[in-house]
Parts: structure tokens; sequence; C-alpha cells
């Protein structure tokens, strides 16, 4: 049965405090299509150029490795290159998948780990002899399309079922760390193409490379904080509305893929219940991979609530609404 708890957002304050958060099993795949109530969709169109134009801005802000530490990221490109040809990958997968090097204490994502692994996917494009090299910008626009960050790209599992559904054999992921006399040490694995291999290489941490090392990589998510205010929409805990009651609450399905990858995590909505405690305009805040973004909306595009009260009257208020998926 599926968990379900309250969560409210004072969103003058950001105290975070108890809206609704569904947490679901696994259940059957289904197929429905994606609707988004008018405002909704130029709400997200919105943000999505937005991010777009940051992330362009970022990429075209980075600054080019040292000629020493470019000499060490193409060395590595090179073992990593003869470890995927004597791994003799299946033809018809030809692909591998550089995933974003993350920190090796928290394993939190830097824009250093992004900038090294942009920078040793073109590398070791140009090492490839009997696979390809998935295009990078093509995994940014798939966190784009979903609303993702990449926290949920932790796990070997995830990583290499998500390289796999865009038709790769297997993924790179790497960890960076610095020490005490400011060498940063970049550790690799290749996991999916047969026995794991890993290798490593060590440069000068400039202070270029320091300062990226301290920002956080890009994310697609949003917080409730970037929706533009709504005339006559409500917010409970803000405006003196209540909290609106979901009376049916229909789960959402697991998608195969996320199952196959034992996916773990939360797909973040704001949606619209209006007076009549119907659902609309809903955004999408973050999103989760495979597909399960779509599930999570679909569902809920089906919730029927018993409505606010503002003044003992029905009122239309916007809510954050957290979908936690689990399998066990």
């Amino acid at each position: 049965m599926p968990q379900i708890h309250l969560r409210e957002i004072d969103f003058k304050s950001g105290h975070v405090g108890l809206l609704v958060k569904k947490t679901f099993l696994g259940g059957r795949p289904c197929s429905s299509s994606l609707v988004l109530g008018r405002i909704g969709l130029l709400l997200i169109a919105a943000l999505a150029c937005s991010l777009s134009s940051v992330s362009a801005a970022a990429q075209d802000s980075a600054p080019a490795l040292p000629r020493t530490a470019q000499d060490q990221m193409d060395s590595l490109a090179s073992r990593v290159a003869e470890q995927i040809r004597q791994s003799k990958i299946d033809p018809a997968y030809p692909k591998i998948l550089v995933i974003d090097f993350s920190n090796a204490g928290g394993k939190q994502f830097s824009k250093l780990g992004t900038l090294l692994a942009d920078d040793l996917a073109q590398s070791l494009s140009g090492y490839a002899s009997g696979f390809q090299v998935q295009d990078r910008k093509a995994f940014s626009e798939y966190l784009k399309q979903n609303w993702m960050g990449l926290d949920d790209l932790q796990s070997e599992a995830v990583c290499l079922t998500l390289a796999r559904s865009m038709g790769g054999a297997g993924v790179v992921r790497g960890t960076i760390e610095t020490d005490a006399i400011q060498e940063l040490r970049i550790s690799l694995h290749i996991d999916g193409i047969g026995s794991d291999w890993s290798g490593d290489a060590q440069f000068a941490l400039t202070e270029a490379l320091q300062q990226l090392l301290k920002q956080p990589a890009l994310s697609f998510a949003r917080s409730p904080e970037a929706i533009p205010p709504e005339p006559g929409i409500l917010q409970p805990g803000v405006d003196g509305a209540s909290l609106p009651v979901c009376v049916f609450c229909p789960s959402p399905d697991y998608t195969d893929l996320a199952r196959v990858a034992k996916y773990r995590g939360t797909v973040e909505l704001s949606l619209i219940v209006t007076k009549d405690g119907a659902v609309n305009s809903i955004l999408v805040l973050k999103g989760a991979p495979f597909s399960l973004t779509q599930k999570a909306v679909d569902a809920v595009e089906k919730w029927k609530f018993k409505p606010a009260k503002f003044h003992g009257q029905s009122v239309p208020v916007r809510v954050p609404v957290d979908i936690e998926f689990q399998l066990y």
C-alpha cells in the first residue's frame, strides 16, 4: 500500500514543514501521455529556456586544462580505450557513456567533475576503435528533458541501465579528490563490459580548477520559488488557506527500466488544486530517469482532492507534491 505523508512549504521563510508525499512500490507499467495545463506549459518553457542559457554560458566559460593536466587526461583516455578494445564489446551496442565525475568524499558532483568528464570523453573519442563514445550533449539533454540533476546517478546499476537505454555497452565513472599538497587525483572505473577495470591520473590543482571544484554541477531541478506569482492562486501556509486533502490518489506505475536499475528516488511536482478539487497546471520541479517523471504526472493528473478552504470558501491553491519510488 502507498504510504501517504503531508509536507507544507513556507514560501516566504523557506521553512520546510510537512504537503503531499507519497511512497509507491513497483507496479505494472502502463502507457499514457503527458498533459500539462497551459499555464504550466508556459512556465516550464520559460524555466527551461533559462536553464539552457545557463548551461550554454557555463560551457562557454569553462577553462582549458593546463598542458600537464591535459597530458595526464590524454594518457588516461588512451588506457581506457585499450581496455575497452580488449573487452570486445557487442557491435550492436558500441557506445560508451562517460558520467560526470563525483567528489570522492561526499559523492557530490561539481563543475570540475563535469569539465573533466567532458575532457575525457573528447579525448577518448580520439582513441576510439571498435567502439563509440556517447555524445555528452545527448546525455545533458536527457537530464534536461527529465528535469534531473546528477544526484540520481550514484548507483552503478542506474548508470549502466541508463547507458544501455541510450544504446550503450558500458559506462566510465570517476571520482576526484585532493591531497594536502594540492594535487588532484582522478580515479576511473569501467562498468558493464566484462571484468571491472580502474585507472587513475594525478596533476596539480590550479586556482581555476579549485574554484570549479567548489561549485555544484548544473542541475535541471528547480525550487518552488522559481514559479512566478499566479493571480488568484493561494499558497497554503502563506495566504491563510488550508491544505487540500487527496481523496482519490491512484499510484503511478514503475517502468521496466526502473526495475532493472533497482531505482529508488523522488519526483517532485508542483500543481494547482482547483476549488472543485481537480488537478491542473502540473510543473515538474525535480524529475527522475527511466520515464518515471511522466508516470508520476500521469498518475497525479487523475487525483481528486477535497479542496482547500479560505474563510470557509473553497479556493484554488498551488501545492508541492513529492512522489517517492521504491522497490523491495
